[in-house]
């Protein structure tokens, strides 16, 4: 077997034709391991690009259709994509520029620490369309500095879907859970 780095597992991943969703002749779509919501995907592209900072004007299409797979697998989930985020972070985990798509519940198990939070609900995940902006406008995606990330992963426990902000972690996960029973009653009702 094999051995490589945990931070390139996912260039190892998509290479494993059982992983993959969804293909295109640019990117490919894999189910997150460790999702932080009931529907957590990444969409890759074939392209070796370690991540956003590495991006150029010319990327600006394959950002395109990395969205378009994006939206293609948000559906398979029958949500409608409003009910789903689109971004990168600001300092990954893993290389291999990867979109991820995200339910807005984040109800998983795998929702463990306060930073699993932050890192989504925070300007530390840059949405789909600011990275397509800066592309457009400055050719690049500007890398900043740890203070900024220090501060970000560090914010408070705000909720995604109300004004509720928890004190502690475990409030919150509890509080988002109220919110996905409300939302699959309504479902229920329709």
């Amino acid at each position: 077997m094999a051995s490589y780095f945990c931070s390139d597992a996912l260039i190892y991943a998509i290479n494993s034709v059982r992983k993959r969703l969804l293909t295109t002749e640019l990117a490919v779509v894999i189910k997150d391991k460790y999702p932080k919501a009931m529907h957590h995907f990444l969409v890759l592209p074939w392209k070796e690009i370690d991540s956003v900072y590495d991006l150029t004007s010319d990327d600006e299409g394959l950002l395109e259709a990395m969205y378009e797979l994006a939206l293609k697998v948000a559906d398979i989930t029958g949500l409608p994509a409003e009910r789903f985020e689109f971004g990168y972070h600001m300092k990954p985990s893993m290389r291999r520029l990867h979109l991820h798509v995200i339910s807005k519940d984040y109800h998983s198990p795998c929702l463990t620490h306060p930073y699993h939070w932050t890192a989504f609900n925070t300007d530390f995940f840059m949405k789909h369309e600011y990275v397509i902006e800066k592309i457009r406008a400055e050719g690049h995606i500007q890398r900043p500095n740890a203070k900024r990330i220090l501060e970000l992963l560090d914010s408070p426990l705000q909720c995604n879907q109300c004004t509720y902000q928890a004190t502690i972690f475990q409030e919150l996960k509890q509080h988002l859970k109220e919110h996905l029973d409300v939302s699959n009653s309504k479902v229920g009702e329709g």
